[in-house]
């Protein structure tokens, strides 16, 4: 019945699960934000891409031209969503760079936390009794996991990153509707690639006194090229796989995904973990699990 929804919902988390892969391939080796500078090349020609693609296949679907439909406020507010956004994906490659794979990537999950209480904060929402479960069982794995920092008054780099990244994700996402119903999924995806592009460029300018890092070698502009494909394959596939199957599928799936990051952290990256660390991603699962009731 499902089909064609849990297809989509595989095809986006294997996207998402080599895209983190790639991620942590490259970025021990650069400053973050020169990595996703060259990746963003590689994403805005797959959005342009995608947006002709569908246009061939629907001539009903927005264009490029509709943009230019677009009033400056929306305009505005968009920018200014997508350059808040650009800082997800900052702490996350941060923290990637910093911290363990199979810790950081199911940690960003939080962000299902951030993004219930900014729905409650803008939209009035309701507070279920499943997202007040959710926020104490995620703060008791982080308060285990974190203690012996705790008592020094600080975290740990790792989980301090993966918390930022979470934080800046988690709030956008439940902003993203508004540009989304403004511009349209594929154009909107377009203008957030844009903004982080020249995020990276802010930050070259603010860092480095610069507008363009240091070109990568062959074999790592080929890691950005899947780097791009991975994230662009991955958004299209989890927007459609949300029309076509119910939320706890979706759940269901990116939870086995989780697993499938786990055991890659502590196979291939050959990364330890103790029980403090499965006690947190098996809390992290738990809330991320419960916020979406």
């Amino acid at each position: 019945m499902y089909f064609i929804g849990i297809l989509l919902k595989i095809v986006s988390s294997v996207f998402y699960l080599f895209s983190g892969f790639f991620w942590k391939k490259i970025i021990p080796n650069h400053v973050n934000y020169h990595v996703i500078y060259h990746r963003t090349f590689f994403s805005i020609l797959f959005s342009i891409i995608t947006i002709f693609a569908f246009k061939f296949i629907d001539p009903n679907s927005i264009t490029l031209s509709d943009m230019l439909k677009v009033d400056l406020s929306s305009w505005a507010a968009t920018i200014g969503i997508c350059c808040f956004s650009f800082y997800g994906l900052y702490f996350f490659t941060n923290a990637l760079k910093n911290g363990r794979y199979s810790i950081v990537t199911p940690f960003v999950s939080s962000a299902a936390i951030f993004s219930f209480i900014t729905s409650y904060i803008i939209y009035d929402e309701n507070i279920t009794i499943f997202s007040i479960f959710a926020f104490l069982i995620l703060m008791i794995g982080l308060v285990i996991h974190q203690y012996e920092n705790i008592t020094n008054l600080k975290l740990s780099k790792e989980i301090f990153l993966a918390i930022l990244s979470a934080f800046f994700w988690g709030v956008s996402f439940v902003l993203y509707p508004f540009s989304i119903n403004k511009f349209g999924i594929y154009n909107f995806s377009l203008i957030l690639e844009i903004c982080v592009f020249l995020s990276c460029i802010y930050l070259l300018i603010i860092k480095e006194k610069k507008i363009v890092p240091k070109v990568f070698s062959k074999s790592e502009l080929a890691i950005c090229f899947l780097i791009g494909l991975c994230v662009a394959g991955g958004n299209v596939s989890a927007n459609y796989s949300l029309d076509n199957m119910p939320i706890y599928l979706n759940i269901i799936i990116s939870v086995l995904f989780e697993a499938i990051v786990i055991i890659i952290g502590v196979n291939l990256f050959k990364e330890r973990l103790k029980t403090k660390d499965w006690i947190l991603i098996t809390t992290i699962t738990i809330c991320s699990v419960l916020t979406f009731y």
